[in-house]
């Protein structure tokens, strides 16, 4: 590892299972409402983006399954590609089932004592267990999580015990609550409900809000899968009670051909950069 390059880089998994890493600089910045560049082969209907993030290449990245299972890759394992290849098959890199799909990465830079991981499912359950768990974890897999019948593992974060957690749900509802009240369990626990949902709403978007405060240079960026966006200050998201039904993040412009929803809810602040990516590969960076 020490003759890599410690590069930042852009890897892209796919939801038929194909993934791949970018330099960064392979993206020019562009203007807000351009176009974009194409981000991968998009001559297969099933090859949509399912993640797309930065990291370092020396970073561990912590790739959970839907099904709760974790494997440990190092960034610079991922087989590098050009910005419109397909990328490389998953299983030959890692050994997934031909059943379980990666819903969620975490590059994890070092693994720290005081840290924690928290697990949402889309259902709305959460745990939060020791960092230090997940230090010796390789690309064989391991169980982190179990759920209950239908349910999904969906994102994770590192935090600590300072720190809160903002939850944002499809239908536009989102709750704020600190990490503190979580208890820590252990790698196999379900974890508890962490917002109440209505029929037909599931989780759309976690965040890690850093020492907990209300600061007001931090947003959060709330886009909907009709393309329509904006960014939020953190302040107007106040800390409830863990299991709540939340305050109104967005409310839709689009309500007809079955509306609109949201897709994702992302800590940002004002000097940073958005990658942004539709199903269809195309992406801007502004």
């Amino acid at each position: 590892m020490d003759l890599v390059k410690n590069s930042r880089s852009v890897i892209v998994v796919t939801r038929d299972g194909y993934m791949k890493r970018m330099p960064l600089k392979t993206f020019e910045s562009q203007r807000r409402g351009t176009r974009g560049k194409r981000g991968i082969d998009t001559s297969s209907e099933d090859n949509e983006i399912a993640h797309c993030f930065t990291c370092n290449d020396h970073d561990t990245l912590l790739m959970v399954t839907q099904k709760g299972v974790a494997y440990g890759l190092r960034a610079y394992q991922v087989p590098t590609a050009s910005r419109t290849a397909k990328g490389t098959p998953i299983p030959s890199v890692l050994p997934i089932k031909s059943d379980e799909n990666i819903n969620s990465i975490l590059p994890v830079s070092k693994f720290s004592e005081d840290e924690f991981i928290v697990l949402v499912t889309e259902y709305g359950w959460i745990k939060k267990t020791p960092l230090a768990a997940f230090e010796k974890l390789s690309c064989r897999g391991l169980i982190i999580a179990s759920m209950e019948e239908g349910d999904r593992l969906m994102f994770t974060h590192l935090c600590k015990d300072e720190d809160s957690v903002l939850l944002g749900s499809k239908l536009g509802k989102a709750t704020r609550f600190a990490v503190s009240k979580l208890r820590a369990t252990s790698r196999t626990s379900r974890g508890v409900r962490s917002m109440k949902l209505k029929e037909g709403d599931s989780i759309a978007g976690m965040n890690i809000l850093c020492n907990g405060k209300h600061t007001n240079d931090e947003y959060i960026l709330v886009v909907t899968s009709k393309g329509f966006g904006k960014r939020v200050p953190t302040t107007e998201f106040r800390t409830q009670a863990r299991g709540g039904q939340g305050v109104v993040s967005i409310n839709f412009k689009i309500k007809t051909d079955g509306g609109d929803s949201v897709t994702c809810l992302r800590t940002v602040k004002e000097d940073d950069e958005v990658l942004i990516i539709t199903e269809k590969g195309i992406m801007v960076r502004q």
